[in-house]
């Protein structure tokens, strides 16, 4: 399969790269092993006829561009059309020769805080071989996977998961590594040092950034017991997360939109009241947890793009978030 730029140009009917067009791009895609296109056993291929067409009535057509970038769609992610390099580029002024995936791919096996939300479920619910496409019904928590906190979140009344400002979603993306250190300690904080550190090293955070805590935590994610480290005993959780000493830095010394963390919370596990998030989302910025590969980004020089599903009254919403570096 071409890369997406390239589909993207010719689409936009400018010179490719691809000889044969975009349309073999798309359908060079290999069919998944896994049978997704494929009825469950027993289900019954009557849809009651909702979804049938009358003896005689036309199929809808749209256009070739549209079915193309609709398809591209599908396999970019609903954001996804708008970050290519060329495209952010062009907006933000910033270079970009790869784009990086900061996202967790959202299955009904991801680690959840059972306590308080069920696990995402997914239940096919229209085959091609009965009405020529594909549907899916989803059923998940607004944060679960990799996702956004926004401040009605903490305090009903702020800014819901609609009215987050389409600018604070594109922003300078600052790295701070503590990989090392959580390997040895699992309830290791980020800290005033950290940061002051991380500057000597990289400059000053820039206006506007948005600040990344890399723990190494993400690679756990497959082991949910690993990843979430819930103590019975104590009723808590044992992940890194950020002291409320580097928050209240962040937030009154330096210039951010937002922050975010690889593991499944802002706040470390053992703490039982959420404050990181309350100092965090209450000034009016956003959090992103369950980050994933922030070990493949550089320290400093990177732009974050988050493509968040803009959910009227949300509380918080699924991303897919992105790095162009």
């Amino acid at each position: 399969m071409c890369a997406p730029e390239t589909i993207m140009a010719a689409l936009e009917g400018e010179p490719s790269a691809c000889s044969e067009g975009p349309s073999a791009c798309l359908e060079a895609e290999p069919a998944s092993s896994e049978g997704r296109f494929a009825r469950p056993e027993g289900e019954s291929a009557s849809l009651e006829g909702r979804f049938a067409r009358s003896e005689g009535e036309p199929a809808a057509r749209g256009s070739r561009r549209q079915v193309l970038r609709g398809a591209l769609a599908g396999l970019l992610g609903a954001g996804a059309l708008a970050v290519l390099p060329r495209r952010a580029e062009a907006a933000s002024g910033v270079r970009a020769s790869r784009v990086l995936d900061l996202t967790h791919p959202l299955s009904p096996d991801f680690p959840v805080f059972e306590m308080y939300v069920r696990k995402p479920a997914r239940r096919q619910v229209m085959f091609e071989d009965v009405i020529g496409f594909n549907t899916a019904e989803w059923t998940f928590n607004e944060h679960t996977g990799t996702h956004m906190d926004v401040p009605a979140h903490s305090r009903k009344g702020l800014p819901t998961a609609d009215q987050v400002r389409p600018e604070d979603l594109v922003a300078p993306l600052c790295v701070v590594r503590i990989a090392e250190r959580a390997a040895r300690d699992n309830i290791t904080e980020l800290t005033v040092k950290d940061l002051r550190e991380w500057e000597r090293r990289n400059g000053p955070l820039p206006e506007r950034a948005f600040v990344a805590l890399d723990s190494g935590w993400y690679k756990r994610v497959g082991n949910p017991s690993a990843y979430l480290q819930f103590d019975a005993l104590a009723q808590v959780m044992r992940f890194p997360g950020v002291s409320p000493e580097a928050a209240d830095f962040l937030i009154n010394q330096r210039s951010i939109v937002g922050f975010g963390t690889d593991t499944s919370s802002l706040d470390v596990g053992t703490r039982r009241e959420p404050l990181v998030h309350r100092m965090l989302l209450t000034t009016g910025r956003y959090g992103l947890e369950n980050l994933a590969a922030l070990d493949t980004v550089p320290e400093r020089g990177a732009q974050l793009v988050v493509g968040a599903a803009k959910l009227r009254g949300g509380f918080g919403a699924p991303v897919r978030a992105l790095a162009l570096v």
